[in-house]
């Protein structure tokens, strides 16, 4: 398995049922598709480089000025552009993690500390967050909710840890990406001024299933870093389709995010109520995707059945045995039980 092997490859199994990409199981909103062709004429022409509509609906979407906000090609390039400008000598990771950052940092030759997380306590962060983050480290990366584990953060962890990287002289990242699909989730956008070493890295690739067009953006207080990162971009980024649905999606998304959120803790309820039953050690999630442990390696199974479930075998912490599900509809979720009870046999 290569070390940074994502889900969602698809075009290595056609028509397979994708269970290894966690996206908003509501699919692309109804406003984001009928923009897209309503704008095709404007695919001939060279993207907004300053994504000016985005970046409005982006701000108001969060609730941050204008200024704070950098759109970009989804939250890897934004992850890309940090390691590039900051240059970290020394990063601290929670492990498992995002294969996303480790691969950033190791573009940058930088030196990656790991605070392994225990899988006795379910992957939990908060009691040794702060702690973790010792003298010398300038670069840290850190998610809410956690990915592949699910797990929320709270509040007065984030904030003991900024405070901490505040002392270190460390630039926070927080990757916020799943945090709009969690049933309790809070945003950290509050934080920002109080705290120009925190960076909050979003996309639009899991809200509004929106992988395939690349969009993200990066938030922070600190102007200079944000211009900085701005300038470690390539020119046009974030793509005409790309910028028309991300303002499209964000217009007035209440709803939409309402209905997701219903389907998700439904649906995840009974997904991990499933793979219990049938012997599966299942780590407590509050987002669209869950964490569970098998005797075995499942997923050439499952792929058998014509269904693609992550392997967790190249996250640090875990092994062939973990493997990783989104949530999805009610009918593709009825599809999996089908086959996990086919192959848990």
């Amino acid at each position: 398995m290569e070390r940074f092997e994502h889900g969602g490859n698809i075009y290595r199994h056609p028509g397979v049922l994708d269970f290894s990409a966690s996206l908003n199981p509501m699919g692309m909103p109804i406003a984001a598709r009928e923009a897209l062709v309503a704008c095709v004429d404007q695919y001939t022409s060279y993207p907004d480089p300053l994504c000016t509509e985005l970046t409005h609906a982006i701000a108001a979407f969060e609730d941050v000025a204008e200024s704070s906000v950098l759109a970009c090609a989804g939250a890897t390039d934004a992850f890309a552009r940090l390691c590039t400008v900051i240059r970290p000598h020394k990063a601290l990771l929670y492990a498992p993690c995002y294969l996303g950052y480790e691969q950033a940092l190791a573009q940058v030759g930088a030196q990656v500390t790991y605070h392994d997380l225990s899988e006795v306590d379910g992957f939990g962060l908060e009691s040794s967050m702060a702690a973790a983050l010792t003298k010398g480290t300038d670069l840290v990366f850190i998610a809410n909710p956690n990915n592949p584990t699910g797990r929320c953060v709270t509040r007065d962890a984030i904030v003991a840890l900024l405070e901490r990287a505040r002392e270190a002289g460390a630039i926070v990242v927080l990757d916020e990406c799943f945090i709009d699909l969690a049933e309790q989730g809070r945003p950290s956008n509050d934080l920002l001024p109080a705290f120009p070493n925190l960076v909050i890295v979003k996309a639009l690739t899991k809200t509004f299933a929106l992988a395939g067009l690349r969009v993200g953006y990066a938030l922070t207080a600190n102007q200079s870093l944000l211009e900085r990162l701005r300038e470690a971009g390539q020119p046009w980024a974030v793509s005409v389709p790309a910028q028309v649905a991300g303002v499209a999606c964000l217009k007035d998304p209440a709803d939409y995010l309402k209905q997701s959120l219903d389907l998700i803790a439904n649906e995840r309820a009974r997904l991990a109520m499933t793979l219990r039953e049938t012997g599966m050690g299942v780590v407590e999630s509050e987002v669209n995707y869950l964490l569970w442990k098998a005797r075995e390696d499942l997923t050439d199974a499952f792929l058998s059945h014509g269904v693609l479930v992550r392997s967790c075998a190249n996250f640090r912490g875990l092994d062939e045995r973990w493997h990783r599900i989104a949530v999805r509809t009610a009918a593709e979720n009825d599809r999996f039980i089908a086959v996990l009870e086919e192959v848990a046999r």
